[in-house]
């Protein structure tokens, strides 16, 4: 009976050391958001520029993978790492009934440190349903301009990086770190988009937006690919 007794004394000590530890590790809990000027959702979002006035958004989606920390106090940490925190592919919804939503990707166990950038991987996806509007695609809006509706996509495989400048301590506990997309930058952020230029050339009641779309809208379609990635920021809670 002694015998037992200490074996479920250390049997609690060591569960009791392990919860411990699990609470102690430093985490970074990473989130994608879509946010409207001024950093709050919103279920409109107001474009700049006379023409764009009746342009609206009611889906907007992106596929990436292999997300990536950098730990300043590491001076083996850099963004071209195999230590990937998130592999993925990762398909990330941020529209939801006209509304702008943040979705929570999850939480990596990372070293102590101050962390001031992330990388990730826009990634087409070829293993969902053909069906699914990203197979294939790694950025997707729908939405109408002047009523008439429009669908965007780009199949981009690019990298992108973002951070903050100051960085964020992690040591101990979680750390939430957001990737936010402006939806009201989209069409401003590196380059002036009027998208009332976009022209349904083919006449099948839908201006469609793409790389290689029969329309005659490619190059707006490479612009607003660069203004989403440049609208990107990094922003901790």
């Amino acid at each position: 009976m002694k015998h037992s007794v200490l074996f479920f004394i250390a049997l609690a000590l060591f569960m009791g050391s392990c919860s411990s530890d699990d609470t102690d590790d430093s985490r970074i809990r990473l989130k994608v958001a879509a946010i409207n000027t001024g950093g709050t959702t919103a279920k409109s979002v107001s474009f700049t520029g006379k023409n764009n006035e009746n342009v609206a958004f009611t889906d907007f989606r992106i596929s990436i993978r292999d997300v990536v920390f950098k730990n300043d106090d590491d001076p083996n940490s850099s963004l071209d790492t195999d230590e990937i925190q998130f592999r993925g592919p990762y398909q990330i919804d941020l529209l939801s009934g006209g509304d702008a939503i943040t979705q929570t990707i999850g939480d990596a166990i990372v070293p102590d440190g101050t962390y001031k950038e992330l990388r990730f991987k826009f990634h087409k996806d070829e293993d969902l349903p053909t069906t699914d509007d990203l197979y294939d695609r790694s950025i997707y809006i729908e939405g109408t301009i002047n009523d008439v509706p429009f669908i965007f996509w780009h199949d981009t495989s690019e990298n992108l990086d973002v951070g903050r400048s100051t960085g964020v301590q992690v040591s101990g506990g979680v750390i939430n770190f957001t990737v936010e997309f402006n939806m009201a930058q989209f069409l401003s952020s590196l380059k002036q988009i009027d998208l009332s230029l976009a022209v349904d050339g083919n006449e099948n009641g839908v201006i469609e937006i793409f790389p290689n779309d029969q329309d005659g809208n490619q190059e707006i379609a490479k612009d607003l690919k660069d203004n989403i990635k440049e609208t990107a920021d990094l922003i901790d809670f």
